[in-house]
């Protein structure tokens, strides 16, 4: 912002996570070091959260901590640095109260000698709560850049009630990442969404040809081309082993990692790298030689681990790679999603084809349109809102279940909500139903806010289920009516900022019928409910016509709605001519799976579902009464894996049948698996699961109905067989000689089609 306010003539007192002289520096570095050119800054180093250990890296720093400990604050690069002398034993109760004294202790008498007067306490850990009474601070900032209770050897438990305690006190929150500001919004009423930032006008350099830009020498010696990652050398950060594999899938390329080895983790071992001859370890560059390091680069890697410390991890490095004109590869982190300019991979081949495009597409002109165009974002594009601006657009999504990935319907949901916070930010709005919170997945989709109605019950609850009955919603949907859902929906719906309202299925759409008649509201259906309702075991005709005419009045009332399948939009046109209808097909998060391997010589198929609805039920029964029959008489031994809620145990006593249950990890049980089938017989939409397994790269044996709607092609993607006969043929076919050609059609469409940024693409806001 070229006429952003300026913080002048302050006093600061800054409490970081690290030491001032570190190899490393990181956002509190940066900040401080620019604040202390107009401000006067005490820079407090880290007070020794991590659990030291008997190594020598550990032991050097005590010694140095002791000795610095004696001496009054030094002048460093413009501001004043403390190494205040506390124990670094904080799982102890005993020692958090010995240094509750002593830290306050310290730091008042350094502020005192620096005559600093009612200053802002900005602190990067919670523990600079005990300064608050001490320093009587004008104004307390907490800026959380790092979940660092992640970290291993943190007292886990202290640090979070630390953290809650002092969050609620600040009057400001400075959030780096969407994981890191949903969770702080829990304590705190002002929280900002502050991505890290970069120096570009520093990296910006790396664009500049020859002298008096020199190159790195020792990256200039690597054979080209030559894949860089600048930072920490850390197994608890970087995915040791997809840098092995990605290393001996391109034989030929140079990979150079820029910075110091296992800070914070005394007994790091990098051997596996140090193994691969074309994995070349360099070592630390102070921060202003960097860019002589990305000029002699010819793309910016990003290989990080997926865990509960990366996924509340914006990376700084993403805007110094761009502003030096690199082109941005990286595992699919949860706050790079949108981030423009980044492109995501989760296995080492998916990553090694980005580099492939990366690099044959570069070119000077290439180079210097990322730089231009990362100069001016201070945060991830797009979307103004994410940069904690509160007037930006913000689309409001209302749904009546605790979003966690535990059923088709969430799935979509989830893939909406992705889609939707890809353009601008997304408030979701949920009733506390099925789960007492929200999945870490949704709190963490770059720029939502999660917004909570908690139900009513008894005589409220009562009177708006009569309510709702007497308008004509249907006995099943009318007892999910919340009062409460609603006015809080009209209430979000009310903000100046407000872009489109979409009600999340026919229940959130009826309880939004008041707030329809006032402003426009979007219904995101997850089925035409008439249609597969009415082929369901128990429904009656006079059921299906009180279905068919709530939902004709959902399509009549709302601005738009959003229809999973051609099917669907076909039967919606025809029950409600009038309707405004858009195409909004059911999608995965195809860019975070890794593709497996179909294991052809273990004979297993693997049908994934959600065994409490009735159609997977009928497709079990067809499965086991017409299908394996016939395949047994071929293939003895093969085996039909059954995966998901609701069968806890095999339906009989053929060995060869196994029930696994609910699973959390669904990749092993598709990496197991020799194909996937999905033989639906009845039910509506497109079943979440056949695209999935699409995804992971498993050929598909599936019935007409299953492919209903999708762009599929039989031969191409999947099979498709309708008898059990045929059903049966296709899977002995399969399970015998394997289909490598439908596993790699099924993956290419689920990317180009049934992605979440496809459906981004479709939802784009008019």
């Amino acid at each position: 912002m070229p006429d952003s306010p300026t913080l002048r003539g302050r006093d600061i007192v800054c409490v970081g996570f690290a030491d001032w002289d570190t190899d490393l520096w990181t956002n509190q570095h940066h900040l401080m070091a620019r604040l202390a050119r107009e401000n006067r800054v005490l820079f407090v180093e880290s007070l020794g959260l991590r659990q030291p250990q008997l190594a020598g890296r550990d032991i050097a720093r005590i010694l140095r901590r002791l000795r610095r400990g004696m001496a009054p604050p030094r002048a460093r690069d413009g501001l004043h640095v403390l190494s205040p002398l506390v124990v670094p034993l904080h799982r102890s109760r005993l020692v958090r109260a010995l240094n509750a004294r002593l830290l306050p202790a310290l730091v008042r008498r350094a502020a005192r000698r620096l005559g600093l007067r009612a200053p802002i306490l900005w602190a990067y850990v919670p523990q600079a709560e005990v300064l608050i009474d001490a320093l009587r601070p004008s104004l307390i900032v907490y800026h959380c850049v790092d979940d660092i209770a992640a970290h291993g050897r943190i007292d886990t438990a202290s640090f979070r009630a630390a953290e809650e305690r002092f969050a609620a006190r600040a009057d400001l929150v400075l959030a780096s990442a969407p994981a890191l500001a949903e969770r702080m919004r829990r304590f705190s009423a002002n929280v900002l969404d502050a991505p890290n930032v970069a120096d570009t006008e520093l990296f910006a350099q790396a664009l500049s040809p020859g002298p008096p830009a020199p190159l790195d020498a020792q990256m200039a010696a690597l054979p080209a081309p030559r894949i860089v990652f600048t930072g920490a050398i850390v197994a608890v950060k970087l995915d040791l082993e997809l840098l092995v594999e990605l290393a001996r899938l391109r034989p030929s390329w140079s990979f150079a990692l820029v910075g110091p080895i296992g800070p914070g983790e005394p007994h790091a071992d990098v051997s596996a790298l140090s193994a691969e001859p074309n994995i070349h370890l360099l070592g630390p560059r102070a921060y202003e030689e960097l860019p002589n390091v990305l000029r002699a680069a010819d793309a910016g890697l990003i290989p990080y681990a997926r865990n509960a410390l990366t996924d509340s991890i914006f990376p700084m490095k993403v805007y110094e790679y761009l502003a030096a004109g690199l082109a941005v590869i990286a595992t699919p982190l949860p706050a790079l999603a949108g981030v423009e300019g980044v492109r995501c991979a989760a296995d080492p081949q998916g990553i090694a084809r980005l580099l492939d495009e990366a690099l044959a597409q570069d070119d000077p002109e290439r180079r210097a349109a990322r730089s231009r165009g990362e100069r001016t974002l201070v945060g991830p594009a797009p979307g103004g809102d994410r940069r904690g601006d509160r007037r930006a657009v913000r689309d409001l999504l209302v749904t009546t279940h605790t979003p966690v990935l535990r059923s088709g319907q969430a799935v979509r949901t989830y893939g909406v909500a992705r889609a939707l916070a890809a353009h601008r930010g997304l408030d979701l709005l949920y009733v506390r139903f099925g789960a007492a919170e929200p999945d870490a997945a949704f709190r963490a989709i770059q720029g939502i806010a999660l917004h909570e109605a908690v139900p009513s019950r008894g005589a409220r609850r009562a009177l708006a289920y009569a309510g709702a009955r007497l308008a004509g919603v249907p006995d099943g949907f009318a007892r999910g009516i919340s009062p409460e859902l609603a006015a809080r929906a009209s209430a979000l719906a009310g903000a100046d900022d407000r872009g489109r309202v979409i009600a999340d299925g026919p229940i959130a759409a009826a309880a939004l019928a008041r707030l329809a008649r006032r402003r426009p509201v979007i219904y995101n259906a997850h089925n035409l409910e008439s249609g597969f309702r009415g082929e369901l075991s128990g429904v009656g005709d006079r059921h299906t016509r009180a279905l068919r005419r709530f939902e004709r009045e959902l399509l009549a009332r709302a601005a738009e709605s959003w229809m999973v399948s051609e099917p669907d939009l076909e039967g919606a046109r025809a029950l409600c001519p009038s309707a405004t209808l858009r195409y909004a097909p059911n999608v995965v998060d195809v860019a975070a799976i890794a593709p497996v391997s179909p294991r052809v010589s273990e004979r297993r198929a693997v049908f994934v579902a959600n065994f409490t609805y009735e159609p997977n039920l009928g497709g079990l029964r067809f499965l086991l009464e017409e299908v394996f029959p016939r395949v047994w008489a071929e293939l003895p031994d093969a085996r039909l894996a059954l995966v998901g809620a609701g069968l806890e145990r095999a339906p009989g006593e053929d060995a060869r049948v196994e029930a696994l249950g609910f699973v959390d990890d669904l990749a092993h049980a598709y990496a197991s698996a020799s194909c996937a089938v999905v033989p639906l017989l009845q039910g509506g939409g497109t079943p979440l699961k056949l695209i999935e397994a699409l995804a992971y790269g498993l050929p598909v044996i599936a019935t007409p109905r299953a492919v209903a709607g999708l762009e599929v092609r039989d031969g191409e993607h999947c099979l498709i067989a309708g008898t059990g006969a045929a059903f049966a043929a296709a899977l002995v076919r399969v399970l015998r000689d394997g289909a490598p050609e439908l596993a790699r059609g099924g993956r290419e469409l689920a990317a180009e089609r049934y992605s979440i940024e496809a459906l981004s693409a479709l939802l784009a806001p008019a």
